[in-house]
């Protein structure tokens, strides 16, 4: 019964865009991807202070039919025309990897706060473009990595990671994620290196991201701070597409993040497995199980076992059975008022965090694997 009610607030929203506020922001969406429902319609619908007011697709048929499907006012004809409309104060960028940063960069230039898919961008390069013309217009570019916004990562894994006298040193870190690739068609943007393809892109940057958030939560940093020393020693390709030499369907690599050794394996599998996310944290004094950091909506835990007892409690942390997509745009819809409302945009960046440094961060060390796995950075012409 609880797993119903938690999938009921879930999924249920009000897709007629009733009670929304005289002064709700406005924002627009660049493609009708399939994320967009899950990421921002049904949140969205939760929330009387943002109205999704316009989408522009490259078929504008397609963009018609998803506007009269979530009761959206307007149309464009194209991205362009989207971004000139001084009604709209945000942008949702979901199109492929490969296509962020030149349509990010656009909006922001635009004068638009930008909400960016993960992740960011192509590469490392590109991503400090985008930050330093987020900063040069002084507009808020957030990449959408939403399972930091919900209670089971920013306060519960959070507060128990930074408990040094409970658990100790982190020794180790092991992560793993894996999604069947029977849910994609062989042509998916995923396995196109033209649209910055690859399991390591596409899964792999969550668990590096979330290997970070672990060991700077554990050593008092955030993630815009000046991070340790990282190293990936190593790297290899599971599979890799017959079509496409460049593509990965999976990736194993080893890395040290601020001296700690961390061990991340993503894979589209071949196999009817649909899913597994887990992340073991090896500590002095205790092993950290937490299960599913990336939709803990659905189902979620994290175990605590204690080396020196042997006991294990468990814990869990629903709150009020909101997916993570909700607590990433509420912060971001709060994130544009703070500024609107005249404080700094460093402040809030304290309420948005997977931005800037961080984002940086992030695709320096996907690079890295990349070419430590032979295979070449994204947006490398080939």
């Amino acid at each position: 019964m609880a797993l119903l009610n938690r999938l009921w607030t879930h999924f249920s929203g009000d897709t007629k865009q009733l009670h929304k506020q005289t002064d709700a922001f406005k924002i627009g969406i660049l493609g009708a991807a399939n994320i967009c429902n899950i990421a921002l319609i049904n949140p969205a619908s939760k929330l009387s202070n943002i109205l999704i007011y316009g989408i522009a697709a490259r078929n504008r048929q397609k963009a018609e039919a998803f506007a009269r499907k979530h009761h959206i006012p307007k149309v464009y004809d194209s991205y362009d025309e989207l971004l000139a409309d001084p009604d709209i104060t945000m942008i949702y960028n979901p199109l492929p990897n490969g296509l962020h940063h030149q349509w990010t960069l656009k909006a922001l230039r635009a004068g638009k706060h930008v909400l960016c898919e993960k992740p960011l961008s192509n590469n490392a390069n590109e991503t400090r473009e985008m930050v330093e013309e987020a900063q040069k217009q002084n507009r808020l570019l957030v990449e959408a990595f939403h399972y930091r916004y919900h209670p089971f990562c920013n306060e519960t894994l959070k507060n128990i990671i930074s408990n040094k006298d409970e658990i100790g040193s982190i020794q180790n870190i092991s992560g793993i994620m894996t999604v069947s690739s029977s849910m994609f068609k062989n042509d998916d943007i995923r396995f196109q290196y033209s649209l910055g393809g690859g399991a390591q892109m596409d899964l792999g940057c969550y668990l590096v991201s979330m290997c970070r958030f672990i060991v700077n939560t554990h050593n008092n940093h955030n993630d815009n701070d000046d991070e340790g020393s990282f190293e990936v020693q190593k790297a290899e390709p599971l599979r890799i597409s017959s079509t496409n030499p460049q593509i990965d369907y999976g990736m194993r690599s080893d890395l040290l993040l601020d001296g700690i050794k961390c061990n991340i394996y993503c894979e589209f599998t071949n196999n009817w497995s649909f899913f597994k996310q887990q992340i073991i944290i090896e500590c002095e004094h205790a092993i950290i199980t937490v299960y599913n950091l990336i939709a803990p909506v659905f189902y979620h835990y994290l175990t605590i076992r204690e080396r020196k007892t042997n006991q294990t409690r468990t814990i869990k942390n629903y709150a009020d059975n909101q997916s993570t997509y909700y607590y990433q745009l509420k912060a971001f819809i709060d994130a544009v008022k703070m500024i609107q409302d005249g404080n700094s945009i460093d402040k809030a960046y304290e309420i948005v965090y997977t931005s800037r440094k961080s984002s940086i961060r992030n695709m320096e060390i996907i690079d890295e694997i990349y070419r430590k796995a032979g295979l070449v950075v994204r947006g490398t012409p080939i």
